[in-house]
């Protein structure tokens, strides 16, 4: 089965881990987007509709626990994966209390990273087939809230 081509957005305030993850995700044919910030980020999602983000922890100006949460309110079927460098107990249960899809440590090996965000596309791609046929022939599932 050939892998869909996804819509992947990278948050991380390391300039070069945006640019491995967008090479990397691009050259298997995905559409990427990248943001070093919060600010960056939110601005990204109105004008970019996701299917996976990938949120490092620690960014400059939130933690990105809290900039999941904020997505996944506008975008309710979006898979996240948070990564960090500062794994803990604590870190991966705020992780799983706010339903967070994947949680990688860094550094970690790219193949691994990338079957992850693969696996959040198919995932994103079965949710989205269930809500389609749900609403009926000639219908669409409710919109992204704004």
């Amino acid at each position: 089965m050939e892998m869909p081509r996804g819509r992947i957005l990278v948050v991380d305030d390391q300039e070069d881990m945006c640019w491995i993850l967008s090479k990397l995700l691009s050259e298997r044919g995905h559409v990427v987007r990248t943001a070093q910030c919060r600010a960056r980020a939110r601005k990204a999602i109105d004008d970019f509709d996701c299917q996976v983000a990938v949120v490092d922890y620690r960014l400059p100006d939130s933690n990105g626990i809290a900039l999941i949460t904020e997505m996944t309110s506008k975008l309710p079927a979006l898979r996240s994966i948070l990564m960090t460098s500062y794994g803990s107990a604590a870190v991966r249960g705020q992780a799983v209390a706010e339903k967070v899809f994947a949680y990688v440590e860094k550094p970690f090996k790219n193949g691994r990273m990338i079957e992850v965000i693969e696996a959040g596309i198919r995932v994103w791609e079965a949710s989205n087939a269930k809500a389609r046929s749900r609403a009926g022939p000639g219908r669409h599932p409710p919109p992204r809230t704004p």
